[in-house]
């Protein structure tokens, strides 16, 4: 894939899962860059459409919500509103808590537990944490973030309306690039989550950004496919929901 947006190689160490961001079993990180990649090709979907933002982002498979957090540390300027759900509820306490390093409390108060490892072991990597903290919390100096809710969810139920405000930008990385391993009754999660995430979508102003392996088909008849691209082992499309016909 050539970059548009993020076409020089930066040093992302401060994004590092564990370093500042928390990690927990069952939960994955995600390529800094192409995140913001991703994101800003979402941004110029929406401004091609006259959407201007601030924007309204979800997640629906977030797991650990290291994709979210990650867009919301370089591009809160852009976005008002963070929506992260996931089926596995033993994965959200850790999505609440790097959500929270979007706030100034949350950055804090990682700052101090971090300063407390150096108090108590002195290691060289925590001291290099507490720098990256520092860095991290003047990312969130301008941001125009109003709110950041976790929940549990299971987008591939019919039921699966829990925002009330339709969103501008469904963004998500498929379960381990496999299907079969959601956590899901669905016969046929992938169908059912293009379904789901068609209804929390913006009519009009809205884009949706689909990560997975290379093995799933990504298409739906509800949405159109305005751009495709290969990344190593992944794939990623955006969408644009198709207006239903009065």
């Amino acid at each position: 894939m050539e970059y548009k947006y993020e076409r020089n190689k930066e040093n992302y160490e401060d994004f590092a899962s564990g370093r500042v961001l928390y990690n927990a079993q069952g939960t994955t990180a995600f390529p800094v860059r192409l995140a913001s990649e991703i994101v800003q090709r979402c941004f110029q979907v929406l401004e091609a459409k006259g959407s201007k933002g601030p924007y309204s982002i979800y997640d629906p498979c977030c797991g650990g919500a290291y994709l979210l957090t990650v867009i919301g540390l370089l591009h809160n300027d852009r976005i008002q509103r963070i929506y992260a759900s996931d089926i596995n509820a033993d994965v959200l306490g850790i999505a609440e808590k790097n959500l929270s390093l979007l706030t100034v409390t949350g950055i804090n108060k990682r700052k101090e537990q971090i300063k407390e490892y150096i108090r108590l072991y002195n290691k060289a990597s925590h001291i290099s944490a507490l720098e990256s903290a520092e860095r991290l919390s003047s990312c969130i100096a301008g941001s125009n973030m109003e709110s950041v809710t976790a929940f549990q969810s299971d987008v591939t139920a019919s039921d699966n309306k829990v925002i009330h405000n339709r969103v501008n930008i469904v963004i998500t990385d498929l379960p381990y690039g496999d299907i079969v391993t959601w956590r899901s009754d669905s016969s046929d999660p992938l169908v059912d989550f293009f379904d789901s995430v068609y209804d929390l979508l913006e009519p009009t102003h809205s884009v949706l950004a689909v990560i997975a392996d290379k093995s799933q088909k990504l298409k739906h008849e509800k949405f159109r496919r305005i751009e495709f691209v290969k990344i190593g082992k992944r794939q990623m499309a955006l969408f644009e929901p198709i207006k239903a016909s009065n």
